[in-house]
């Protein structure tokens, strides 16, 4: 066994020592520059393309840099999919590269793994104790090592795989909470493609959204912001009509022209009862209607639909003749249906809806573009550079049960997207953390998950790391992002493609020759050497936009010939003893929680409640009143699996059955600005999935509500209720 210096003596961690430069400490000044380089000149702007990495939606940005520091954060107007725009959440990236919090040099553990008790230490001495660990198991038991990252897409996503496979490990997962397993398994069984349809709503005249979220948090909220308002007034003449079907009144909905409530889980159902009319009174004398009439679509009639919504039949008919009478005319559904337990379905019937109204491959409709064309030259490797946007819910669970069975002996967790924090406590993700003997983080922070981590590795902020991006919407396939380093790395930081490199080199043989690159920089040259523009003058534009978009991909002869198979929603909970629908959504803001640290987003008030700072329960008036809650009061929420407790927000386009919440809060390792801010929705969970996709299933819990005394109030912007609101609710 040889010591720390022994091992630093004899290997010379040569690949770290070239790559790392020695591992001297940065150093900061007040003024950047007394002597400025070259391309500097104090006063003066510059502005650099990059990407965005805030959110999965792949936006490319342009950066203003003066005298060294990253000042502003705007659209790229040449990238395709955002077209020079930029949500709030890519704004607010430069308070995670400035934030307070970041890991300024590694860490090792100091006490206890969860504590978040750490001692910070050099980088010699921090690869001093991850090397020996790979070196051993690698030798011994290479399968013994799991690599748990969040969704990765680009050349990052190649080297992570090249390293594990070199490595003789077949155990990497990627897991992402906000993943579209539903959506993906959707247009398989109704298209025969399994990818995500791209949806024209730009040249639409009507658009049906099924509890849709495509102006908030969906997969690309700028992008269909875009088009959003380029179908209601970008056409002389012409102004787009959208109707929503959705059991919370959202964002989208307000935004819409009539809004529908319908019961929670039943939304693929009103899409169903619309296809109905559109068949049997012959609203589309082009609809293929094959044999989904006698496959049980016949069956379901408005009346019977009725039922189960909570809708009046015509709400059905009106909308399949408005349907019917301004083409082109196109279905889109959103989180809400899709993380029910019978999400696939839900998403399986709007498809459907779209298949009988002949929307395929037309101006206004959809279609499944060939987006992978343009990667063809990477061989096996497009489909890392471009996966799919699934969760890997699945792989995180089998994961999870071979930790308890002592399977892993170390674990490399790549800024996961905290599995710890936004998991169910059913699925004892942090027990199972506890069965590996050595855990290594690489992340900018110390959240719930990376505390756990015997080694923690500080990794650079997006906007000082090289990379590239592959947009999985709103784009043809000709939008290969490419990015790079902005600014000087703040801290003594490292990017996780350049540790991985280095960390093949020094393990050597197999694992050395799958990536033969001295750092990520060369890595991304030589991919996109021979592009049909340089890679020096494409990162000046922020990637390469030029390129032939890929052609439409033909469905399948059978396409939308059949009816998706019955599924019903189900949740947890007697409504006797819990007698409320808990409706969870992703905040506007801080998404699952990812951005919960950053104060400019904990500050910027939700849309519709206009509450900062802490979360909340939105409630039915008529419920509240019944209950003797009134605007702002605590309340705790219990569900068979746990209580948290929240402030009351009376919110009128609620059913009285449903209550509803955002994610994001109740951190509890995640910083100052994260930690104490209401409790974790969560924890309110069952261990639940969708039945066709096998995704986590927020929507799957009933609760009870009660009033409690809750320290504090909810911070809001006014009164966004307005006239609705009742004189009793009122201070």
């Amino acid at each position: 066994m040889i010591d720390r210096r022994d091992f630093l003596k004899f290997t010379g961690l040569t690949a770290f020592t070239a790559l790392f430069g020695g591992c001297e400490k940065l150093s900061r000044t007040i003024v950047p520059f007394v002597i400025p380089p070259e391309n500097y000149v104090l006063g003066e702007a510059l502005w650099y393309a990059t990407a965005c990495r805030m959110c999965p939606a792949g936006c490319g940005t342009l950066v203003r840099i003066s005298e060294g520091r990253a000042k502003k954060i705007e659209g790229n107007p040449k990238h395709p999919v955002n077209r020079g725009k930029l949500c709030a959440r890519g704004q607010a990236a430069l308070q995670g590269l400035y934030h307070p919090e970041r890991l300024r040099q590694p860490m090792k553990l100091a006490g206890a793994r969860g504590s978040g008790s750490y001692t910070p230490i050099t980088w010699p001495e921090a690869l001093a104790i991850l090397m020996p660990h790979l070196a051993k198991i690698r030798s011994e038991a290479p399968e013994s090592l799991l690599m748990l990252s969040g969704r990765m897409r680009g050349h990052a996503n190649v080297v992570a795989d090249r390293f594990m496979k070199g490595f003789g490990s077949p155990n990497r997962v990627s897991w992402e909470p906000l993943g579209h397993d539903a959506q993906l398994a959707a247009s398989e069984a109704i298209y025969g493609i399994r990818d995500l349809p791209e949806y024209d709503l730009a040249n639409a005249r009507y658009a049906l959204s099924f509890g849709g979220d495509f102006l908030e948090t969906g997969l690309s909220p700028v992008h269909f912001g875009r088009a959003y308002g380029a179908m209601r007034q970008g056409r002389e003449t012409v102004r787009g009509k959208l109707v929503h079907f959705g059991s919370r009144f959202s964002m989208t909905s307000a935004n819409a022209d009539v809004y529908f409530p319908v019961a929670p889980g039943t939304e693929g159902l009103a899409a169903l009862a619309i296809a109905h009319v559109l068949l049997r009174d012959k609203l589309l004398p082009q609809a293929a209607g094959g044999g989904v009439w006698d496959g049980g679509l016949k069956e379901i009639t408005p009346e019977a639909v009725s039922r189960r919504t909570g809708l009046p039949p015509s709400a059905f008919v009106e909308t399949a003749r408005e349907l019917a009478g301004n083409r082109p005319a196109i279905a889109l559904a959103g989180t809400g249906p899709a993380t029910m337990g019978n999400g696939t379905y839900n998403l399986s019937c709007v498809a459907l809806l779209n298949a009988l109204a002949g929307n395929y491959g037309t101006p206004g409709g959809i279609s499944f573009p060939d987006r992978r064309a343009t990667l063809s030259r990477f061989g096996g490797d497009a489909q890392l550079i471009a996966p799919a946007p699934e969760s890997g819910h699945g792989a995180l669970r089998a994961a999870t049960d071979r930790m308890r069975k002592g399977a892993f002996r170390v674990a490399l967790l790549l800024e996961p997207s905290n599995p710890a924090f936004a998991l169910p406590p059913a699925f004892r993700f942090e027990e199972a953390l506890g069965h590996v003997p050595f855990i290594a983080a690489m992340a900018p922070f110390i959240d719930e998950t990376t505390a756990h981590a015997d080694l923690i590795l500080p990794t650079s902020h997006f906007l000082e790391s090289w990379g590239d991006d592959f947009a999985p919407m709103g784009h043809a396939g000709n939008a290969i992002t490419l990015m790079q380093p902005v600014i000087s790395v703040y801290h003594d930081t490292r990017a996780i493609p350049d540790i991985l490199l280095a960390a093949a080199r020094e393990l050597g043989g197999p694992l050395a020759s799958a990536l033969p690159a001295g750092n990520f920089r060369e890595y991304l040259a030589n991919a996109y050497a021979g592009m049909e523009i340089p890679f020096e003058q494409a990162l000046q534009e922020g990637g390469y936009f030029r390129m032939k978009p890929g052609p439409l991909r033909p469905l399948p002869k059978d396409a939308g010939h059949s009816m998706p198979k019955a599924s019903e929603p189900a949740f947890a909970g007697s409504p006797d003893r819990y007698p409320f629908v808990l409706r969870l959504y992703p905040s506007n803001s801080l998404l699952d929680g990812r951005h919960a640290n950053l104060p400019w987003l904990q500050e910027l008030p939700d849309p519709l409640t206009t509450a900062v700072w802490r979360n909340w329960v939105e409630i039915n008036p008529d419920t509240a009143l019944k209950l003797g809650i009134a605007e702002g009061d605590g309340v705790a929420v219990a569900s068979p699996a746990g209580t948290i407790r929240a402030h009351a927000v009376l919110h009128p386009g609620l059913a009285p059955d449903v209550v509803a919440m955002p994610l994001g809060q109740g951190h509890g390792r995640y910083g100052k600005f994260a930690g104490g801010r209401g409790e974790n929705p969560f924890t309110l969970l069952p261990d639940a999935t969708d039945a066709g996709s096998g995704s986590p299933a927020w929507q799957s819990t009933r609760v009870a509500l009660s009033k409690v005394a809750l320290k504090g109030r909810l911070v809001r912007f006014g009164f966004p209720e307005g006239q609705w609101k009742p004189d009793q609710f009122i201070a």
